[in-house]
């Protein structure tokens, strides 16, 4: 028993590493310091976070299935360069997927996931670090995924990958941590009011935002790019 407890911290610690690399990746890009076409070299970040390559090369592979980073050949990995009509391919899948949850959910969430919901936004309001904030949004939008009720649902939505790109999202956007949470308030509010309606058209605008300004933040990047 004390041996499997230890095993499942092992692969807690070592899923939280991964995590954080992406994250610090991903915000090396939100900052401008990655941009389209800057290789991302594995032994080089390794050596810059202190950590062992394993857990680098496993957070650069998990971006890479997202379609944030891109492996090339004899070359290595590097940023990708997203075109506007792939930035709103993903937000635009994203958008129909969740608002679809989200109509789901108003109607078969029950109370203790919709409690869950609560405390989660709860703990966004009393929590003002901005990786927490990002956590807690992943396992927001993973709840009402549940809380629809559709095994398929839920499969595409985690085969998709569509939460990973969370981080460079909330790292752009022009909202304050406060209007995010707000907007989480919003769809918690529509959904424990069973109003499946409002609640779909909400998170699809929630989403589609989002990709509206990873639009215009990748065009200023082009824009900047072509002044040079």
């Amino acid at each position: 028993m004390e041996q499997k407890k230890k095993s499942v911290q092992k692969d807690t610690a070592k899923e939280t590493l991964r995590g954080n690399i992406k994250n610090y990746i991903q915000k090396q890009i939100a900052e401008g310091r990655y941009q389209p076409g800057d290789r991302i070299v594995e032994t080089q970040l390794a050596k810059e976070l202190n950590v062992s390559q394993a857990p680098v090369r496993e957070a650069i592979l998990e971006l890479s299935s997202i379609g944030m980073l891109e492996g090339k050949p004899y070359s290595g990995t590097f940023v990708r360069y997203l075109t506007i009509d792939d930035i709103e391919d993903i937000f635009h899948t994203r958008a129909f997927v969740e608002e679809y949850a989200a109509r789901r959910a108003a109607k078969r969430a029950t109370q203790q996931q919709l409690d869950e919901m609560e405390s989660l936004i709860l703990e966004m309001e009393h929590n003002g670090d901005f990786d927490k904030f990002v956590y807690l949004d992943e396992e927001f939008h993973a709840l009402v995924m549940d809380a629809a009720q559709s095994p398929a649902l839920k499969h595409i939505w985690s085969m998709l990958r569509m939460a990973e790109w969370t981080y460079l999202c909330a790292s752009i956007t022009k909202f304050s941590l406060k209007d995010l949470v707000d907007q989480h308030r919003m769809i918690y509010t529509y959904l424990s009011k069973r109003d499946d309606h409002s609640a779909g058209a909400y998170m699809f605008l929630h989403i589609k935002g989002f990709g509206d300004e990873m639009c215009q933040y990748y065009q200023e990047l082009q824009k900047k790019k072509r002044q040079k």
